[in-house]
């Protein structure tokens, strides 16, 4: 019998394994596939590095503590990316970084900037729960969310803000109401609004990280489990390779993995975790001569300018070493939840598009293709109703203790998110097995 069973070998998987082994407990991590990481995938493809899933990290002082631990150096991105676009109106048009700029540049309108500046008198909702939309147009007006947080929303959870919870989905700028009656009011007394950390990858992409968390924990590839039981006080595990048993077990899987594995343990949170929407991404990776793109991050576009891209990033500008000398990587997302069935579409369809899009937004003629993903469940949407799944979480781990869950789909979508949580999943494994108390934290 193993101390600890741990299901999934994406970012949050691997992250409590690295910190329970660190703990001195025996861990085994299952993985139904033969490539480690989850949606974590580096491609080197002709000369050109992609990242095929998250394409940063953001690192605060905690991320850093992590990487310490694990003797990993990152690289951090080109101080030009702190500029992005938003396309707006036919061209790109610089996305100001604090609420003073917007005041004071012509990105919004004149009625927007007043609107903008009312946001600290306006009252809070008496509704218990409001769409990231309705939040944004209740303080900041209909201008800022179509042109500001609409796209924002597109870049972080491909999602849609009419669907999307502002409670749970962006839970910081939701307590900021809370706490101070005022976004920009408590933004301003914490300086919490923007990034809290700088994007970082690492020389050969983020799979650099699922390499360094698994190259001294044993993880079994292509052994998919295929079901989980109770029995007295520990848990059955049967798997395409045999039966293990073990005293703790972490589901460290998307929910809809998830799902399938509670089903002899909880029939109700198997069935409800089966309805968590992820949206589909299509990533496509496409090389342009150097010297054909503005200074910056990349860009966002509206879904009220009518296109098809969510948005582009310019890779081999945010790091580099990311294409050929000459050439500059070009990374596009399209699809997510406001227009999920050009996943599907043939790769012909797509770059159609994508050739009449890019002439139109960044005047490119032509472009070489290098690679197209489909990530049909990509992200999971934290849709309005979302604290029901996370009560559902917490029920199951109290009726079945030694049975812990974790993923980006339970603390946050992003490779940050999923580690801040591992420390916390990882400390109440110890408590559970009554060891040492603090060894992760």
């Amino acid at each position: 019998m193993m101390e600890v069973a741990i299901i999934g070998s994406g970012i949050s998987g691997l992250s409590v394994a690295h910190h329970l082994k660190k703990a001195g407990v025996e861990v085994k991590v299952f993985e139904k596939e033969e490539v480690l990481g989850g949606n974590i995938q580096s491609e080197y493809i002709d000369g050109y590095l992609c990242e095929l899933g998250p394409q940063t990290v953001l690192a605060d002082s905690k991320m850093e503590d992590f990487l310490k631990d694990l003797h990993l150096e990152p690289i951090y991105a080109n101080p030009s990316s702190k500029k992005r676009y938003i396309y707006k109106k036919g061209r790109l048009v610089a996305l100001p970084l604090s609420p003073l700029e917007f005041i004071t540049s012509p990105f919004l309108s004149f009625s927007g900037k007043l609107r903008l500046l009312r946001e600290p008198f306006v009252p809070k909702s008496p509704k218990k729960e409001e769409s990231i939309a309705e939040f944004v147009r209740r303080r900041f007006g209909k201008e800022f969310l179509d042109y500001v947080v609409a796209p924002f929303v597109s870049g972080v959870y491909a999602g849609d803000p009419e669907e999307l919870s502002v409670k749970y989905a962006v839970r910081k700028v939701y307590e900021l109401e809370e706490r101070y009656g005022s976004v920009i009011r408590g933004a301003i007394k914490l300086k919490a609004l923007g990034p809290s950390g700088k994007l970082i990858s690492f020389k050969d992409g983020n799979k650099t990280l699922i390499n360094k968390l698994s190259e001294k924990l044993e993880v079994l590839k292509g052994n998919v489990v295929l079901r989980i039981r109770r029995k007295d006080e520990f848990f059955l595990l049967d798997t395409k390779e045999g039966k293990f048993s073990a005293k703790a077990v972490v589901v460290a899987t998307p929910s809809t993995s998830a799902s399938y594995l509670l089903r002899d343990l909880s029939w109700s949170v198997s069935e409800e975790f089966d309805k968590i929407y992820y949206a589909p991404v299509l990533v496509m990776h496409i090389s342009v001569n150097a010297g054909s793109l503005p200074e910056g991050f990349g860009f966002l576009v509206p879904r009220r300018e009518g296109k098809r891209i969510l948005g582009v990033i310019f890779s081999s500008q945010l790091f580099a070493g990311r294409s050929p000398k000459g050439k500059d990587l070009l990374t596009l997302y399209l699809g997510g939840a406001t227009d999920p069935q050009i996943v599907d579409y043939s790769d012909e369809a797509v770059v159609s598009i994508v050739e009449k899009e890019l002439k139109e937004i960044l005047k490119i003629e032509h472009f070489e293709i290098i690679r197209i993903t489909r990530w049909k469940k990509g992200i999971p949407q934290y849709t309005l109703g979302y604290g029901r799944y996370l009560d559902l979480a917490n029920s199951i781990e109290k009726e079945q203790p030694g049975l812990f869950l974790t993923g980006n789909y339970l603390y946050g979508v992003s490779v940050a998110d999923c580690i801040r949580a591992s420390y916390q999943v990882a400390q109440r494994v110890l408590e559970f097995l009554e060891l040492k108390k603090g060894a992760v934290v």
